[in-house]
């Protein structure tokens, strides 16, 4: 019996159905819709901002975000090619190796895309600075970044 097969099989036993779950959104912020309206806002104004000059403009809006305790797991094996007629697609091994747990630090350059990026083994203000500082160093001296 197939891995698929088994499962399916102790899912139907179990009477558990995933694919009937059906989602939601609740808000719980009683601020959310004014909230909402200032973070389109600065999208607005980044979209008139560069419609209306096609160089690098004198402000820059750059959104920044982090990803902390990202599972680093790395494959044991060779990933086989692909064969045709068995399987379409490169084939992995379903087992994997820890690598411990990283964060990820990264800005978007809302204007232009260029995105400055940092992958540290701690989540502490040192390495936030760090980013910024990368962030700061990738701009003209006179660019000012909000």
């Amino acid at each position: 019996m197939s891995r698929r097969a088994g499962m399916q099989r102790i899912m139907e036993e179990q009477h558990l159905h995933p694919d009937k779950v059906k989602y939601y959104l609740e808000r719980r912020d009683p601020e959310f819709e004014q909230k909402m309206r200032a973070v389109l806002m600065v999208y607005q104004e980044v979209q008139v901002q560069n419609q209306a000059s096609g160089e690098t403009p004198a402000v820059v809006t750059v959104s920044i975000d982090e990803k902390p305790g990202v599972q680093a797991i790395g494959n044991p094996g060779v990933p086989g090619p692909p064969v045709p007629g068995q399987h379409p697609a490169v084939g992995r091994d379903y087992e994997y190796k820890r690598h411990g747990t990283l964060s990820i630090l990264a800005s978007l350059d809302l204007h232009d895309g260029h995105v400055v990026a940092r992958v540290e083994d701690r989540h502490r203000s040192r390495e936030f600075i760090a980013l910024l500082k990368d962030v700061d160093a990738h701009y003209p001296s006179h660019v000012i970044i909000r």
